[in-house]
């Protein structure tokens, strides 16, 4: 009998350390994404910490409603606190400092991470030159500022930060450096000089072969990319649309494409089949059920005001050389913007570029090659 009672204590024994082992406190402290009633696009540059948050031009620097998504246990607070902070409601005060530190500390208490954060309080630029780099490790993010009169200021500027799938793409590793990932500034413009934007559909390799995401599609849109999605959602992945205060009319600018020698659909070639890009612009109306429009219904969606593409089943052609290209905005059917929504920030606007235009169901050509510059979005402020 005592023998049996431990062998039986033994057994619990080892069972309660494997629970204890099992529920071990996390020890990750990072900042995921950033969310909330107040942000409009989120850029985290997780390698050297810091993130740049972009808000309406009308919002209130006071009270800025962020949500920080932190890695299980851990939490967050601001490095030096300001008056009107309540991290309970996750207002945060932008007004009286800006930048500002925020501290996340892992659930173990054993690591921390300090995040500079800059708030930009903004509206979208119009002109698109593919110059400027916010980042170049471990891949290329592209931003454009373009101030004007009415929006100079040391924080509140036209200005955005392009989101890619650069981010999913660096899953595979694919990338040995960061002139290898699909979405790259190259040299050379339009005109000759300067920089341009360069698309490429890439193979996924091994680890996209494994995930059933076998290839894919350089490409470069209005918007973010929720990298912790990927996997899981990867059309769902990709947020299209920035807040507009607009009427827009034309999309003007200048491409270069050559498509891939094979085509491919789940990791299969398609015979005669080819690969093309895609280039186009939507206007949608945000609601209480849509905040923004994703892969799987940036084309499709209801809410879709104004599209400005190619007709359907008509492409764009190869060519070596630049060719200048334009894009009417029409409205959908039975569709009209109401003056009111506009001057509220209701509408948003995205401008999306791929190598592969059905890149997003991971079908097209590795190869593939699109290149884009000087791009511009007209428009006008009365109906």
């Amino acid at each position: 009998m005592k023998i049996k009672t431990l062998v039986a204590c033994f057994i619990l024994a080892c069972a309660v350390s494997s629970c204890i082992q099992e529920e071990a406190l996390n020890s990750e402290a990072a900042i995921d994404a950033c969310t909330g009633d107040d942000v409009q696009q989120a850029s985290i540059d997780s390698e050297n910490f810091t993130i740049q948050v972009y808000v309406s031009k009308a919002a209130d620097l006071t009270k800025v409603n962020i949500k920080f998504q932190l890695p299980v246990g851990a939490n967050i607070a601001p490095s030096v606190p300001q008056s009107g902070d309540n991290i309970s409601t996750s207002l945060y005060n932008f007004k009286d400092k800006n930048p500002r530190e925020f501290k996340v500390v892992s659930e173990d208490k054993a690591f921390e991470a300090t995040y500079l954060i800059t708030l930009w309080q903004t509206e979208m630029p119009d002109t698109y030159h593919f110059e400027t780099l916010s980042s170049e490790n471990p891949f290329h993010v592209f931003y454009e500022q373009n101030n004007s009169e009415e929006t100079d200021g040391e924080h509140v500027i036209r200005r955005m930060e392009w989101a890619s799938g650069n981010p999913g793409y660096n899953l595979t590793a694919m990338a040995k450096n960061p002139t290898e990932y699909p979405t790259v500034q190259v040299n050379g413009g339009w005109d000759g000089r300067g920089k341009s934007l360069k698309l490429e559909t890439k193979s996924t390799g091994s680890f996209g072969a494994m995930v059933g995401m076998p290839l894919a599609a350089g490409n470069l849109f209005i918007g973010s990319f929720d990298k912790t999605n990927a996997l899981h959602d990867a059309m769902g992945a990709t947020h299209f649309g920035f807040p507009f205060f607009y009427y827009p009319e034309k999309l003007e600018g200048h491409y270069k494409y050559k498509a891939g020698d094979k085509f491919t659909a789940n990791g299969q070639i398609v015979d005669g089949k080819q690969d093309h890009c895609d280039i186009y612009a939507i206007l949608y109306e945000t609601d209480d059920n849509v905040s923004f429009l994703d892969g799987s219904n940036s084309l499709n969606s209801p809410n879709i005001v104004m599209l400005a593409r190619k007709a359907s089943d008509t492409y764009w052609s190869e060519t070596e050389t630049w060719q200048p290209f334009t894009l009417d905005f029409e409205l959908m059917p039975g569709k009209s913007i109401e003056p009111n929504k506009l001057q509220k920030g209701i509408y948003k606007l995205a401008i999306v570029f791929s190598s592969s235009v059905d890149g997003a169901k991971f079908e097209g050509a590795i190869g593939s090659t699109l290149y884009i510059d000087e791009v511009k979005l007209i428009s006008r402020e009365q109906q």
